[in-house]
């Protein structure tokens, strides 16, 4: 941890979108390769995956952890442990490996300086936007959020559509149960399901631990 303790020592003398940009690019790819690795063992303990995720949270400080490049990190480090629980058994040779230098990196604003006029115009959307669902936006949102999107492998009665579990737990403890039909999240109500916002859906998933 001295090293990271000694960068973290940084923040106060450089510009937060140069200290967030630093570790976006050095430390993420280094620490996500990690969990990867440590994602593909056969016998991987996702509750133990789940307290060394949360222990190298608790090690920056909450300024730190606000900063767009940090938030995108540990964001992405969520939406690998989502999908290794979604592959299950089939992590070990389906998971796919962190990209380097994955999304948009968060720039200092500093460096767009001197850039011809040219660069303003718009850029083509790249394909990847593409093949967003509307799944991952929503595994994305509670990533964003610290919540697991947990397959539960069962289905909704009357849809027929898979059902998750929206949660903080990595055993899918608590948490809320929902499906996506219609670019729309349907919780759990009582006996039935309707569809609620994503922001009522962080909340209620937060109250059911």
């Amino acid at each position: 941890m001295t090293p990271l303790e000694q960068v973290l020592s940084w923040r106060t003398l450089l510009r937060a979108s140069i200290f967030s940009h630093i570790l976006e690019m050095e430390f993420f790819p280094k620490w996500l390769d990690v969990l990867y690795i440590w994602l593909i063992q056969p016998k991987a303990s996702f509750e133990e995956v789940a307290q060394w995720y949360a222990f190298w949270k608790s090690a920056f400080p909450q300024e730190v952890l606000e900063m767009s490049g940090v938030a995108n990190g540990f964001t992405r480090g969520l939406q690998l442990m989502n999908k290794a629980l979604e592959l299950g058994s089939e992590a070990a040779t389906k998971l796919p490996r962190p990209e380097r230098g994955h999304g948009t990196p968060s720039m200092p604003s500093g460096s767009r300086q001197g850039t011809p006029a040219a660069s303003s115009k718009p850029r083509p959307t790249p394909s990847r936007a593409t093949e967003i669902t509307f799944r991952s936006i929503v595994e994305e949102y509670a990533a964003a959020h610290d919540l697991l999107f947990i397959p539960t492998g069962r289905a909704h009665e009357k849809s027929r559509m898979p059902l998750f579990r929206v949660s903080k737990n990595v055993d899918g403890k608590g948490g809320l149960l929902v499906y996506i039909l219609d670019d729309a999240v349907w919780a759990v109500e009582g006996d039935d399901f309707r569809a609620i916002s994503l922001e009522d859906m962080v909340v209620r998933a937060n109250k059911s631990r």
